[in-house]
């Protein structure tokens, strides 16, 4: 009977693609010890071990952010699937705290690591899962506010990498993190980066009684000259939930602004609208051209100049649909869920928010918009559970429950004090001081 080792290495390498990440990646503690692992695999011959570094594996999105003393490592595999390790220091070293598929404080697990410093561990982490030849990411999106440089070296940042360049797509920045683009070159292979992208969400401007008006409904889009030395488009993008006329008008308004800036080629408005209009050309005053273009899928406006219209136009031509990750059709599944669901951080994650854009002239109202956001989310998922995740422990943590919940119950727990237990006052109160009474007065007959 033929076992593995007789198998082809065809065949082996069906197998290894057919490996999640989490099986491939991290070492697990399955309840199966013949349980096939990519880190097994490698183990047991020269050869399996050549098979599984040359079978490549995408990775949709990563995530990795430091701020405050304060590490985030997070790598999604698929639509509600991620693995999300956040580190902090703590008395006996670094403290890891671990979760999959889950934003529920119950369902997190922690474990200690030595002392060391915090920066530099994420980045390690980081490293070994992924910087290594035969692993894609589609997207990877890095997290390290203004407020961070005074701590932040390019130094800092490349040394724990030791060289290691990660396979990237589509290098993300946080519109508050502009530092990082000045690495582009040494964190990743620069010949594989199709697009660089500034991200950032803007927080509602009107009233919040629009429909669908949890989601991002418009993309206000800067079409930026590559940077210095590098052939790569450059997109800065800000994802608004707000798609009411004057909340247009004020972002045409900050358009022509920004058109009289050298390094902007366009500026590019996308909204789902539907309609089905020919394209249209109007020239403005002042030498700004707009191209307006529809479809079943929605609008996009793009605003520029003379200079650049022909190379505008040439890349209007080319999109079949200008609303990009707006568009459930067009666009695949994950990175539409991924976009639809960036405002939930405001829920998930209040630490990490710096994805968040106001407006200077309208900072006062930002207090105001997350606490209603906050509220609506709340009141959405009264009505539904998310299905039960089912997990196993992996990189040296306990098992992780498998039961899901909404973040309703973390918001709650950390925001709103604990009722009264009455129960507890009748143990500890009432029921010693009845005895006693019960006591003195049986006393009192001898």
């Amino acid at each position: 009977m033929r076992n593995w080792n007789h198998l082809p290495a065809e065949i082996k390498r069906h197998v290894v693609k057919k490996l999640d990440f989490m099986s491939r990646y991290l070492k697990s503690k399955a309840t199966n010890p013949n349980s096939i692992s990519r880190h097994s695999l490698k183990s047991t011959s020269h050869v399996d071990r050549l098979i599984v570094n040359s079978t490549c594996f995408k990775v949709p999105r990563v995530r990795f952010g430091y701020k405050q003393g304060k590490c985030l490592v997070m790598i999604y595999t698929g639509i509600e699937k991620f693995l999300r390790l956040e580190l902090s220091k703590c008395e006996e070293g670094i403290l890891v705290e671990r979760s999959e598929n889950t934003w529920d404080h119950q369902n997190i697990t922690t474990k200690i690591l030595p002392p060391s410093d915090v920066l530099k561990t994420g980045l390690t982490i980081l490293k070994n899962l992924l910087a290594h030849e035969s692993i894609i990411i589609e997207a990877m999106e890095w997290d390290i506010p203004q407020k961070s440089e005074a701590v932040i070296h390019e130094d800092l940042i490349l040394k724990p990498l030791a060289g290691s360049k990660f396979r990237i797509h589509d290098f993300v920045i946080l519109w508050d993190s502009k530092s990082i683009e000045s690495l582009i070159e040494k964190l990743c292979v620069v010949e594989e980066v199709k697009m660089i992208r500034f991200l950032a969400l803007g927080l509602p401007l009107s009233s919040l009684d629009v429909e669908n008006e949890l989601v991002p409904q418009l993309i206000y889009e800067l079409q930026k000259t590559p940077p210095s030395g590098l052939n790569i488009p450059c997109r800065h993008q800000l994802f608004h939930m707000d798609n009411s006329p004057p909340h247009l008008s004020h972002l045409e308004l900050r358009a022509n602004y920004f058109l009289s800036y050298v390094n902007i080629i366009a500026c590019h408005i996308r909204s789902v609208e539907p309609s089905n209009n020919e394209p249209e050309r109007i020239e403005i005053d002042g030498g700004e051209i707009d191209w307006v273009y529809t479809s079943e899928c929605g609008k996009w406006v793009a605003k520029t100049i003379a200079k650049n219209e022909e190379v505008v136009k040439r890349e209007l031509d080319a999109e079949k649909c200008g609303v990009d990750y707006l568009c459930k059709k067009c666009t695949d599944s994950f990175n539409y869920w991924y976009h639809q669901n960036l405002p939930r951080r405001i829920m998930q994650e209040p630490f990490w928010n710096d994805i968040l854009y106001t407006y200077p002239e309208i900072r006062d109202f930002e207090f105001w918009s997350i606490f209603n956001l906050r509220e609506k989310f709340l009141a959405e998922d009264e009505s539904w559970e998310m299905e039960d995740k089912k997990t196993s422990a992996s990189w040296g943590f306990r098992n992780t429950p498998t039961s899901e919940k909404q973040a309703k119950a973390v918001i709650q727990k950390s925001e709103i004090p604990n009722k009264f237990n009455w129960k507890s006052i009748l143990i500890f109160i009432v029921f010693p001081v009845l005895f006693s009474f019960v006591f003195h007065v049986v006393m009192s007959f001898f």
